[in-house]
């Protein structure tokens, strides 16, 4: 989910993977992955070259309740670290 989340907000697996730290094709695997086990498509793949990566419909919905997700549980966490 991270990856996608990375990948959805830079419109880039190469970008996404530097922010992640992991190599472009692993962010490829990591949303084929996440694409099967949802049994949808996240992206509509370029034909033309970078910057033509898109969201699909279902996965543009979906986004923002991924990221208010994600930065609730950040500040869980930062609620945890600092002692609650």
């Amino acid at each position: 989910m991270r990856a996608f989340e990375a990948v959805a907000r830079n419109r880039s697996f190469a970008l996404a993977a530097r922010e992640l730290q992991v190599t472009p094709s692993a962010v490829g695997q990591l949303v084929a992955r996440l694409e099967r086990d949802l049994g949808t498509e996240l992206f509509a793949r370029p034909r033309r070259g970078p910057g033509d990566l898109s969201l699909t419909p279902r996965a543009a919905r979906a986004l923002p309740d991924l990221q208010e997700g994600f930065a609730s549980l950040s500040r869980a966490v930062t609620y945890l670290e600092r002692g609650g």
